[in-house]
């Protein structure tokens, strides 16, 4: 029981997140920048950071633990565009920016489910960037003015899946983690590494 826990204490800050982002989706608590959605926000983005370093720390890296944080990540992300849609502060471009970079990461699902046979993908450097513009832009609404702020976001949830499409089609391996497109080969190397590892701890 105590290993089970262990190897799944990351994938239950993942479960929260997820939990966390339906509610702000499916409730009235999400339909504005309140202090109580500021507050659940931050909560629920804070496991994000949580679930990865208990990942790292405890060397329990894993393709199921990246499938549930990769559908928290996109589902918490939705929560401030619910708001800006509600409040129809949303600019005409931003919408097909939004569309198209949806469509990206969507390919390179289905490229990772081609290829290994799993709709997830790994995480990278730019996809960390993307997560923390994400979960800044309701603490920077009134600071930042929107234009500015859609373009950064937008432009770097692009510029995220666009990487995430490239270092799919580029693997011969689904990893949990690849830093950027220059480090396929390595993250491969590194994550068998790890599994040998960790077969050889088990087998002691």
């Amino acid at each position: 029981m105590k290993e089970f826990i262990r190897k799944n204490c990351a994938n239950f800050f993942s479960i929260i997140r997820i939990v966390g982002a339906l509610y702000l989706l499916l409730t009235p608590t999400g339909n504005e920048f309140s202090t109580k959605f500021l507050i659940l926000y931050a909560i629920f983005c804070s496991t994000d950071a949580i679930d990865g370093f208990l990942a790292r720390r405890l060397n329990i890296s894993s393709v199921l633990g990246v499938t549930l944080d990769t559908i928290g990540d996109g589902l918490i992300g939705f929560t401030p565009v619910k708001v800006l849609v509600i409040q129809k502060l949303i600019p005409g471009w931003f919408y097909i920016l939004l569309g198209v970079t949806v469509a990206v990461f969507v390919a390179a699902a289905i490229v990772s489910q081609v290829k290994f046979k799993n709709f997830t993908f790994p995480h990278t450097y730019f996809g960390k960037l993307n997560g923390v513009c994400v979960a800044s832009s309701p603490f920077l609404f009134h600071l930042v003015p929107l234009n500015v702020l859609f373009i950064i976001v937008g432009g770097v949830f692009f510029f995220a899946g666009v990487e995430t499409l490239i270092i799919v089609a580029k693997l011969k391996k689904l990893v949990p983690f690849v830093p950027s497109i220059f480090h396929t080969v390595q993250a491969v190397e590194k994550f068998e590494k790890q599994e040998a590892e960790k077969k050889e701890a088990e087998s002691k």
